[in-house]
């Protein structure tokens, strides 16, 4: 991980550093009075920012800030220690206070009003988490998992010095998780909300095996989640994402395999549902007691006997009843 420090008294010089975040328009409103401290962590994926800044200031997200840096693959969630922050947009105006954190969207024209303030700027990419709605959530940080969330950031930023990139990583990955589930209002879900979750996965998977990408982050954007809301959903409900995507795959091959006019081979089969061949046989074998090959060639001959037995029943009728004929 890498972290720095940084005392800047010129708007210029903090105009350029802002800039290599998010490219945006400022204004100061005592430029000749400017300064701030401002501290850095950062990895390839996270960035955790706190700042004190004793004066006022105004950002403008323009449509030539956008074309610069789009910011579409990234939210900031900006945590408020001390004084009220506002962002406006075509959809109003967010109010920021102290013990709340907001998830802005920055690939969009705004405006920031940042006051003399204390605070932090989480960066957490867009793909792990789902920001429902056009306008900025607020999230209640003073009590729950939104209070467990911003005494984490605040230990984060304090052990700064004392974490490897992995562990930044894996404690912003845990409040990332925190922060989207308060954001898509999955705290506490019941057991039977929890139920409805996966079978909706589980559906989506059954009715799309062999004709769509059922790579995690595929089907959680196909369903307006994230993919840290999609585990974090199946995870609560006892399962995991890879283990509904085999159980439905095994069941659509095992389908497939007892339809009498199916002429795919087991390999063509093995594909069909995502499998290699040999993991195939290996998992249904695990799962049915039975290679493929052992489950077609059984279930082929139990369609069949019926229709043998139907066929010498009717063969013995026919001869009785020519035997009584005069």
């Amino acid at each position: 991980m890498e972290y720095y420090e940084l005392d800047i008294a010129d708007v210029d010089e903090w105009t350029e550093t802002a800039n290599s975040f998010v490219p945006m328009d400022h204004r100061y409103r005592e430029p000749d009075r400017w300064q701030v401290a401002m501290t850095v962590q950062q990895t390839t994926t996270y960035r955790l920012l706190r700042w004190d800044q004793p004066g006022d200031r105004l950002a403008f997200r323009t449509p030539s800030n956008i074309r610069r840096v789009s910011a579409e693959d990234f939210y900031w969630v900006v945590v408020p220690q001390r004084g009220q922050f506002a962002a406006a947009d075509e959809h109003g105006v967010t109010h920021i206070t102290s013990g709340r954190a907001a998830v802005l969207a920055l690939d969009r024209q705004c405006r920031l009003h940042i006051p003399a303030s204390v605070a932090y700027g989480f960066q957490i990419p867009r793909a792990e988490f789902a920001r429902p709605g056009p306008r900025p959530p607020v999230l209640d940080l003073g009590s729950g998992l939104g209070r467990i969330a911003a005494g984490m950031i605040r230990d984060l930023h304090a052990e700064r010095s004392a974490l490897t990139s992995r562990e930044f990583n894996a404690v912003c990955d845990r409040i990332a998780e925190l922060l989207c589930l308060m954001s898509a209002g999955d705290i506490g879900p019941q057991q039977s909300h929890l139920t409805e979750l996966a079978e909706t996965i589980r559906q989506y998977v059954r009715q799309h095996i062999g004709a769509a990408d059922l790579r995690l982050p595929e089907v959680a954007r196909a369903l307006g989640w994230s993919p840290r809301q999609l585990r974090t959903a199946l995870q609560q409900a006892g399962t995991t994402y890879r283990e509904v995507r085999q159980d439905e795959a095994l069941r659509a091959a095992r389908t497939m395999l007892e339809n009498p006019e199916t002429t795919a081979t087991i390999g063509e089969v093995a594909a069909r549902s995502g499998f290699t061949l040999t993991w195939f046989c290996a998992a249904f074998k695990a799962r049915y007691g039975e290679t493929p090959r052992e489950f077609r060639k059984r279930r082929l001959a139990e369609s069949v006997r019926p229709t043998a037995a139907l066929g010498s029943s009717a063969s013995a009728t026919v001869s009785t009843t020519r035997s009584l004929a005069p």
